[in-house]
């Protein structure tokens, strides 16, 4: 396989009580930032960062997936991610990354954004991360990851199989 995804943190600090009296988004861009998904090449060979697309699941008001995936982040240049290196996707936009975190800035060789003006990754649902990418031969690949409701603000969740999970995060039954 060319490329996992490998962490995530979701929920980070404020994302919950960013919000005014009517439950909407304030906009505080530095916050955007320190939600992230990491991605890391774990093959033998490069991978154009065109080719990389990462998406997530849109749920209705009950928590049921639609089955549809709404698009996070795609590759913007030519650069190529190469073996052993970690691409960080973040909220926000490219212009305000000055305004990021050290820690969230940390362990990542490349650093991408959504450009969006709000958080993305569903908290009360849990989510279904999906990545794509286009190998050397034109074929395409994907890798998944989820990771449960609610989970713990400011957490990185680590993946192990497809759940992305951490220390604190108790998985919810579903059924």
């Amino acid at each position: 396989m060319g490329l996992k995804i490998i962490q995530a943190k979701p929920n980070p600090a404020g994302k919950e009580s960013g919000k005014d009296q009517d439950g909407f988004e304030t906009k505080r861009p530095e916050a955007f930032f320190g939600e992230w998904v990491d991605v890391k090449n774990v093959g033998d060979h490069a991978v154009n960062f065109q080719t990389i697309q990462l998406r997530h699941a849109l749920f209705d008001e009950d928590c049921h997936t639609s089955g549809e995936l709404e698009l996070y982040w795609i590759g913007d240049n030519s650069d190529p991610l190469k073996p052993g290196q970690v691409l960080r996707i973040h909220g926000g936009r490219r212009e305000d990354a000055h305004l990021m975190a050290p820690e969230d800035q940390a362990e990542a060789d490349w650093h991408g954004y959504a450009e969006s003006d709000s958080f993305i990754l569903n908290n009360r649902c849990g989510d279904k991360i999906v990545l794509s990418w286009q190998d050397v031969a034109d074929q395409i690949h994907q890798d998944w990851a989820c990771y449960a409701p609610n989970p713990p603000e400011n957490l990185i969740l680590k993946r192990s199989g497809n759940l992305l999970a951490g220390a604190g995060v108790v998985e919810e039954d579903r059924g």
